[in-house]
């Protein structure tokens, strides 16, 4: 943020939305001197969601600034392997990674319970004179005056002021999963190691590397490995029907672990066991967790409403393969404490230096991922080594 600004009063903060773009720009904003209450429409604390994480220097900046990023590990090579395991492309890379569950309690850790509130769903939102209104479930009214709306891919802020704009499906999904390195042979062990890799297949992919360990363990044996294994569904019948649970309830974006029905995890493990390297085929199948993310792109052209913004996948979802999707969430919390320094406390002037940058960025990494995407599920032309085929949120590595 840029230097500080002597501020009379700060505004008051509503967050709709308590997972990791809510919880960083709650601490963010709080930091500044605001007063920030979350409101999380879970009854619970958020479970892990897909587990790997990679932690790219916009997200990783908050977690050093309050001495939280011990559980963030670093891996030393990016490989490629063919069906056989046999190593196609190997580059020194220092890309940093942890699990879904290690930085959500990290931040919440941070921010702290008491103005944490669960079982508080955003039903509406009202402006007022120099305000904005929220209606929460159970006929809960809130008064703030800037409601940041960090309410994931299904916003309902988003429905309620940009109805015209929903997620587009990608044709494919991602098989996510965690698998105990303790259980893997010692050759697998021995691979992932120090190392995340790829392999390609027919209008497919998967990659697999180590994050921490159901206790926070970056220690090689004690940690987790994450799979995350991109397969196409065409939207319709097939889609429509990968997406359909034990119960017969059609999930619209994520198949929880347990909930994936018994004829697609037997499909699944066939696939894996015949067409995937034995190490990679090894985590598969030795999962311990299972899940489904459907790959959706979302591109909002406006991010502000008054006194209201939309902010991280409530604004543009973007797809895993630059691993940026919760960086830009993290981006867009930086970008509004700042406007809101330069901005001298004005929610208003604030929020309209804030949100052209926040749609370019927005427009830019959807493009990049998308691209990406296609490149390699629709057109099949991966190729092992390509140097363009990095993470990250303003271009390869940034």
């Amino acid at each position: 943020m840029t230097g500080r600004v002597l501020v009379s009063s700060w505004p008051d903060v509503a967050v709709a939305g308590g997972s990791i773009g809510g919880l960083t720009t709650a601490i963010l904003l709080r930091d500044l001197g605001c007063e920030v209450d979350v409101y999380e429409r879970s009854a619970a604390p958020l479970a892990d969601r897909g587990a790997g994480i990679v932690v790219l220097p916009v997200t990783e900046r908050l977690l050093e600034l309050h001495g939280r990023n011990d559980d963030v590990m670093s891996l030393t090579w990016w490989k490629y392997v063919d069906a056989s395991g046999e190593v196609l492309s190997a580059d020194p890379d220092n890309f940093r990674f942890t699990s879904w569950t290690t930085i959500y309690q990290g931040l919440l850790g941070i921010f702290g319970d008491d103005h944490y509130h669960l079982g508080s769903e955003l039903v509406d939102i009202t402006p007022e004179p120099g305000s904005v209104e929220a209606a929460l479930s159970g006929d809960r009214k809130v008064s703030a005056d800037l409601l940041v709306c960090a309410d994931g891919i299904q916003s309902t802020a988003r429905n309620l002021l940009l109805p015209e704009v929903s997620p587009n499906y990608a044709g494919y999904v991602a098989w996510r999963g965690v698998t105990s390195e303790a259980v893997l042979s010692e050759e697998a062990r021995r691979d992932l190691a120090d190392s995340l890799i790829y392999q390609i297949l027919d209008h497919s992919h998967i990659l697999v590397y180590a994050i921490p360990g159901p206790n926070g363990s970056t220690s090689v044996g004690e940690r987790s490995i994450n799979f995350v294994w991109y397969r196409n569904y065409p939207e319709g019948e097939s889609f429509d029907d990968i997406m359909t649970d034990v119960d017969g309830v059609r999930r619209p974006t994520t198949m929880p672990p347990g909930s994936i029905r018994q004829e697609h995890m037997e499909r699944m493990r066939d696939t894996a066991s015949r067409a995937l390297a034995p190490t990679l085929a090894e985590v598969v199948l030795k999962a311990d967790t299972t899940l489904i993310q459907a790959i959706f792109d979302l591109e909002s052209d406006r991010m502000v409403f008054d006194r209201a913004c939309l902010l991280g996948d409530a604004a543009f979802a973007v797809r895993p393969h630059v691993a940026a999707g919760q960086a830009k969430a993290c981006a867009d919390g930086w970008a509004l404490a700042d406007a809101l320094q330069r901005a001298g406390g004005d929610v208003v002037a604030a929020l309209g230096l804030w949100e052209q940058p926040q749609l370019e960025l927005g427009r830019a990494v959807v493009g990049r991922s998308r691209d990406m995407g296609e490149r390699v599920q629709i057109r099949g032309e991966l190729i092992a080594g390509d140097p363009t085929w990095k993470f990250g949120l303003y271009g390869p590595h940034d």
